[in-house]
């Protein structure tokens, strides 16, 4: 092959599998790990906050409230804010 002419991708070295670095099984491990935790955490914590909603409002029904408000919602309909403020 004469100098003047370039490499083709097939005459190109090719470096044995062996050459290669190992699969970094052991960050893949703890990165699978911390993500099951985080979505563990995350499934526990809405079962607990939707057993909590449901004995607000079992204790709204109880009292003879209509309505309880959820909170993130917002409330939407207030007509009169200074009333809601005194509450």
């Amino acid at each position: 092959m004469k100098t003047s002419e370039s490499l083709t991708p097939f005459d190109t070295p090719v470096i044995g599998a062996s050459a290669r670095p190992p699969f970094p099984l052991r960050t893949l491990m703890v990165c699978f790990t911390v993500w099951l935790i985080a979505t563990e955490v995350l499934v526990f914590d809405q079962i607990r906050f939707n057993a909590k909603a449901e004995l607000i409002e079992q204790a709204a029904r109880a009292l003879g409230g209509s309505h309880v408000i959820v909170p993130g919602e917002g409330i939407r309909d207030v007509p009169n804010r200074t009333k809601l403020e005194k509450l």
